[in-house]
């Protein structure tokens, strides 16, 4: 089982670990701060004692899975040092928190003619979403989605994640809890100015809304 610190602390950049298993260029930690893909949300990347983690996957069972660039040539037992990707780290933490935000504001902007048909797919360059349309899509109301969210974002509101029974979730004073075992910022003000506007279509009735972060 490897412990999860980035549920501890999801600002933690750097940890210590012991290697408890290697498969080719795969690694297993005892514990690690690396996201392992899950939820929509991609897997980190960084180092292990100078060797780049390419990408971070569920393992077997509870194990989470470093991927490296080469082999390594650190044995089972080894301490190591691990560092993730905090650039790209924190604007998937961002993004996703702005996500959040954007999937309430959908349904209560488009009311019953919109609904959620997908839990998104999620990297450091956007965050994209489906939604079943009964209507065409009001560009004017997506426009709003996008400024109300940015007001919201702005204000700063406390952003909570938190264990339960076995369970993660995630709450901002204004939405319910929802689950979601994810990484986030702990303010919407650390979000910063988002856009959201309309993606490559997925298919008949639905509509692809995409998140990014503007500079």
């Amino acid at each position: 089982m490897t412990k999860k610190l980035f549920w501890e602390n999801q600002y933690q950049v750097e940890f210590d670990a012991t290697i408890t298993k290697i498969i080719g260029n795969s690694v297993v930690l005892d514990a690690t701060g690396f996201y392992p893909q899950g939820g929509g949300q991609v897997g980190d990347t960084g180092y292990l004692n100078g060797i780049r983690v390419v990408d971070t996957q569920p393992g077997e069972e509870t194990d989470i899975a470093h991927i490296l660039e080469i082999k390594p040539f650190f044995s089972v037992g080894a301490l190591v040092h691990g560092k993730i990707n905090w650039e790209r780290r924190y604007k998937i933490m961002r993004l996703h928190s702005a996500a959040h935000i954007v999937y309430f504001l959908m349904q209560e902007v488009f009311g019953e003619d919109c609904k959620p048909a997908s839990s998104g797919l999620l990297d450091e360059e956007k965050e994209r979403s489906d939604y079943l349309f009964e209507e065409k899509l009001d560009e004017e109301k997506l426009k709003l989605v996008e400024e109300i969210t940015n007001q919201i974002i702005k204000k700063g509101y406390e952003i909570k994640t938190w264990s339960e029974n076995g369970k993660r979730y995630w709450k901002m004073e204004l939405f319910p809890a929802m689950k979601c075992g994810g990484t986030h910022v702990k303010d919407s003000s650390e979000i910063g100015e988002i856009k959201v506007k309309r993606g490559k279509k997925p298919g008949k009735g639905k509509e692809r809304i995409e998140i990014s972060l503007l500079p």
